[in-house]
């Protein structure tokens, strides 16, 4: 019987060149599709994963972080890129005892800098950034007020930020307070939709990861990108835009970006490094096999 680790390796969108799964370790939380060639997190790691062991990392990252985030750029010689797939930290965003804290696809962090990268492929990509499944499973109203907790009937606002069981209260809205508009935390009564619903709910959520880590870690800068395909990229850039002019406040918008992963490959080619030619040369081939 072939092993979960044996299915990734015979997926045609594993980077088998230079990567091996098992390089990532037992705790790496492959996603259920990780057989399939549409397997957005399969693309994320074969584009990511083999960066670590290139030359010319940090000048790959930093030439995709800094057209993004021009805060980012440095005058001469880049810093020093730290890399993790798939980063969870359940303190930051107080998502103590749950299955599935928020994960971070790309972390990307230097002396001065911390950058999560949320990236999307092919389904993932056409069906758009994921909300919360509170409302859909009867437990809130779906509003942002009091009333709104069905499932045990709290006063609280948000049933999330109130203990359930072994459920944690979440930060979400304590931390967002600080670079959300004030307007998404006006109270609400049934019939109103939450700022934070749909989209949203994924973004802040990827948002607030960055603010945290880097208040936490006293970092100078923080920000949130979007990275898919050109040809599936027409709702995310729409939701990226949605979300930056609707939630975040004005002096914060410059802190969420999207680029295509064309504009990354552009980068791989640029550095003149062989072995980032081939990665270059495989994300090109699968993108035009499954996105063209």
């Amino acid at each position: 019987m072939n092993t979960r680790l044996d299915q990734i390796r015979g997926n045609p969108t594993f980077y088998a060149k230079v990567l091996d799964p098992a390089e990532f370790g037992s705790s790496f939380k492959w996603h259920g599709h990780a057989y399939s060639p549409r397997s957005s997190q399969v693309f994320c790691v074969s584009a990511f994963g083999v960066l670590q062991k290139l030359a010319s990392k940090d000048r790959i990252i930093a030439a995709l972080l800094s057209q993004a985030f021009p805060e980012v750029a440095t005058r001469g010689r880049p810093r020093s890129w730290a890399i993790s797939l798939e980063h969870e930290d359940e303190f930051l965003l107080g998502e103590r005892g749950t299955n599935q804290p928020t994960s971070i696809d790309v972390l990307c962090t230097s002396s001065k800098e911390v950058v999560c990268i949320e990236s999307k492929f092919v389904t993932d990509a056409r069906e758009g950034f994921g909300g919360c499944s509170q409302a859909s499973r009867g437990r809130c109203g779906g509003y942002y007020g009091p009333g709104s907790d069905l499932k045990t009937g709290t006063p609280a606002w948000c049933r999330l930020e109130n203990w359930d069981g072994h459920r944690s209260p979440r930060l979400y809205w304590a931390l967002g307070k600080a670079h959300f508009k004030a307007e998404v935390f006006a109270p609400q009564q049934s019939g109103d939709e939450r700022p934070l619903a749909g989209s949203n709910y994924q973004l802040m959520r990827n948002f607030l990861f960055a603010a945290a880590m880097a208040e936490r870690e006293r970092k100078r800068f923080f920000g949130m990108l979007a990275l898919c395909p050109a040809a599936t990229s027409g709702l995310i850039e729409g939701q990226i835009d949605s979300f930056r002019q609707d939630i975040v406040r004005p002096e914060y918008r410059n802190r969420v970006g999207f680029l295509t992963y064309e504009t990354y490959i552009a980068h791989l080619h640029a550095v003149q490094d062989r072995d980032a030619e081939d990665l270059a040369g495989f994300l090109e081939d699968r993108i035009k096999t499954l996105c063209g």
